[in-house]
């Protein structure tokens, strides 16, 4: 599945990914876009977790304004519509149901915006409808570029959002010299995910010793085996009392995937992240903050030495 992924633009792209929810994804993926740009490195940090974003929250910074992002919904015309049920045969979602003759009824929640109901209809019976799904936002925090996608509550159609999150992001590397650029993941396999992971030169798996982050972490490899993406772990909490550290570094073994990090408990971060500032600048000296930063170095060494 190789061919899914493309290099769409020259600049390094790491996505900070992970199975499980409440690793400390974020949190990785805050302190490596800070870290890198003190290093003198021209950032941009994504935020395609457009279902709970959270690294403007990490950030202390507040969304205002936004960039409306509309998918298409079919409007139909009732007085040419002939109830051929044609959109209805090749909806893949089963957004239209209705009967023969009759005019289709539409279930919003359901239309993914394919638009395949109106390129089968030979009466022209179907314009261009179109309801707005989410919100991006950017901004710049201390000199990292912040793009954020925001799913309208009740939304069901995340993928889509993460999907023009993305796109809106590649759009501004193509032309603005950027160094790197960190894209934050949802938790999880799904397709919002690999949405961020198919632009992604490479991922970094943030997972903690516990069996749920385990059991996680081996779908995500699995994942990005089959995207053929190269993948690394970083392992959060990995002094959690009563953890599963050993299993958790058996299976980096049996993969062959290199743990590229340990971040340890520390207090500091749950200050950090009331505060609004990134570990590595609010104390880059306590154990979590010297984990985060030597991680940070080693991000830049390889995007230096053009590993990434």
């Amino acid at each position: 599945m190789k061919n899914l992924r493309k290099k769409i633009v020259s600049t390094p792209i790491v996505a900070v990914t992970g199975g499980k929810g409440g690793t400390g994804k974020s949190t990785v993926a805050v302190n490596l876009a800070a870290g890198l740009s003190a290093e003198d490195l021209k950032v941009m940090l994504v935020d395609t977790d457009v279902d709970g974003p959270s690294c403007a929250t990490l950030l202390g910074v507040q969304l205002e304004g936004g960039e409306e992002v509309r998918t298409f919904v079919p409007d139909i015309e009732a007085s040419k519509c002939v109830g051929c049920r044609r959109c209805i045969e090749v909806c893949p979602e089963h957004a239209l149901i209705g009967l023969q003759e009759k005019i289709p009824k539409l279930y919003e929640e359901l239309c993914s915006g394919c638009k395949a109901c109106q390129m089968v209809c030979e009466y022209e019976a179907i314009k261009d409808g179109w309801k707005k799904i989410g919100t991006i936002y950017s901004s710049v925090v201390d000199e990292v570029k912040l793009v954020v996608g925001e799913l309208r509550p009740t939304e069901p159609r995340s993928p889509v959002m993460a999907r023009a999150t993305v796109m809106k992001a590649i759009e501004e590397l193509k032309g603005d010299g950027y160094d790197v650029a960190i894209f934050d993941t949802a938790p999880g396999v799904h397709n919002a995910v690999a949405q961020a992971l198919w632009v992604a030169d490479l991922a970094l798996a943030v997972t903690e010793p516990t069996p749920l982050g385990t059991h996680d972490l081996k779908l995500i490899l699995d994942l990005a085996r089959e995207l053929e993406l190269p993948m690394e772990v970083v392992l959060n909490k990995a002094d959690v009392p009563g953890g599963l550290k050993d299993e958790l570094l058996n299976t980096c073994h049996e993969r062959g995937i290199k743990l590229t990090a340990e971040i340890p408990l520390d207090e500091e971060l749950l200050r950090s992240y009331i505060a609004g500032e990134p570990l590595v600048k609010k104390a880059p000296n306590s154990p979590a903050g010297k984990a985060l930063m030597s991680l940070v170095l080693t991000i830049r060494d390889r995007l230096k030495g053009g590993e990434i």
